[in-house]
């Protein structure tokens, strides 16, 4: 999401969009292992994008690792 507009702080977007500050950070971190389809239409609603413009598949390989979260033979991850 930062890469799509780099001004947009994750508060603002949590303003304008009405989601959760919280879920918005876990995207732009990529520290998530599930999204909500609500919020996914939020998202292509608010960036007018599709969701494979927003989400691509990564190997797990190719992703940081984080230290309290397991991850899974595939990750998807927020472009």
């Amino acid at each position: 999401m930062a890469e799509k507009d780099p001004q947009l702080s994750q508060r603002q977007l949590a303003k304008e969009t009405g989601l959760d500050i919280t879920t918005i950070n876990r995207l732009f971190t990529n520290n998530f292992s599930r999204v909500d389809v609500g919020t996914v239409e939020v998202l292509c609603n608010y960036f007018t994008r599709e969701v494979g413009d927003l989400f691509e598949m990564r190997n797990p390989e190719d992703i940081p690792q984080r230290k309290s979260r397991k991850r899974s033979n595939s990750e998807v991850e927020a472009a």
